[in-house]
């Protein structure tokens, strides 16, 4: 566990677990859903905080990738699924990174796929994340880089769960910064149609939200009880957002991706790092009130 403070900011990380962020505090109140928290995140893999989701964010429509040297079978056995049996989230939650850097203010660490982890992601590659916090902001830069013979398809997100200390659920006031919907099938699989949003900014009160869409560029914005939460992402290192509000949690997730969903499938959006390249993809989390 690696703590950095900075003004009224303190966050901590985890390299020995995932590289998850289990806490960003301001003036001492937490703003990330913590749900079943970090045993949870280490049992199954359960959301919570800021996880990195990799070598791909959300669902894949079937076990099955196309590799360098054919077709890769994934085993539910070393993958995480959903309740009808989809790989999800990727193969990285809470495997250790090395910490590379470390100061009060700055921490970097990197993580090289073991040889157990090529056999179900056949594309040699090592992620570097690199956390920044100012007095009032936090930034993380991920950056993969192509390690092996191969170009490396790239498909990560970051999954953050946003909350303000003390204001319920239905007061909580929501901005999306989104251009077009992407449809997605009952399954959470998008279907290659993009329609216009149906979202509209204001209290999110009752509504419940499970939607990707084109990220513009603009802040997401979540405010309430005097204070205010902006995340700044979009082209070209994180384009799409998935926005996930669900009933009875007081908690939005606002998650910036590399890719749509099930990329490395329908190959919709999906860049590949070519041997010896590097692509890096930054979000800003800015706290003010």
């Amino acid at each position: 566990m690696i703590e950095l403070r900075a003004g009224d900011l303190t966050t901590t990380w985890h390299p020995d677990t995932g590289m998850v962020c289990s806490s960003l505090r301001h003036r001492g109140e937490e703003l990330l859903g913590q749900r079943g928290g970090l045993e949870a995140y280490r049992a199954r893999g359960a959301a919570f905080g800021i996880p990195l989701l990799a070598p791909w964010a959300n669902r894949l429509d079937a076990p099955e990738l196309d590799g360098p040297d054919g077709p890769v079978t994934l085993d539910p056995a070393q993958v995480k699924v959903d309740g009808a049996g989809l790989p999800k989230d990727g193969l990285l939650a809470g495997v250790p990174w090395r910490v590379v850097e470390q100061a009060p203010e700055r921490l970097v660490a990197e993580h090289d796929l073991t040889p157990s982890q090529e056999r179900w992601f056949p594309f040699p590659h090592r992620l570097r994340v690199a956390v920044s916090l100012t007095g009032d902001a936090l930034a993380v830069a991920t950056t993969i880089e192509a390690t092996g013979s191969v170009p490396v398809p790239v498909s990560f997100g970051w999954h953050p769960l946003f909350t303000l200390p003390g204001v319920p659920r239905e007061a909580l006031e929501v901005a999306l910064p989104i251009g077009d919907e992407l449809e997605l099938d009952p399954r959470g699989i998008p279907t290659g149609r993009r329609v216009p949003a149906a979202w509209t900014d204001g209290p999110l009160g009752d509504r419940v939200l499970d939607a990707e869409y084109v990220a513009t560029g603009d802040a997401f914005v979540l405010r309430g009880g005097g204070r205010t939460v902006t995340v700044a992402f979009g082209a070209p290192g994180y384009p799409i957002g998935h926005a996930w509000a669900p009933a009875g949690e007081a908690f939005v997730a606002w998650e910036p991706m590399t890719a749509p969903t099930n990329a490395l499938r329908s190959g919709d959006g999906l860049r590949r790092v070519g041997p010896g390249g590097a692509l890096t993809a930054t979000f800003v989390v800015r706290v003010t009130g």
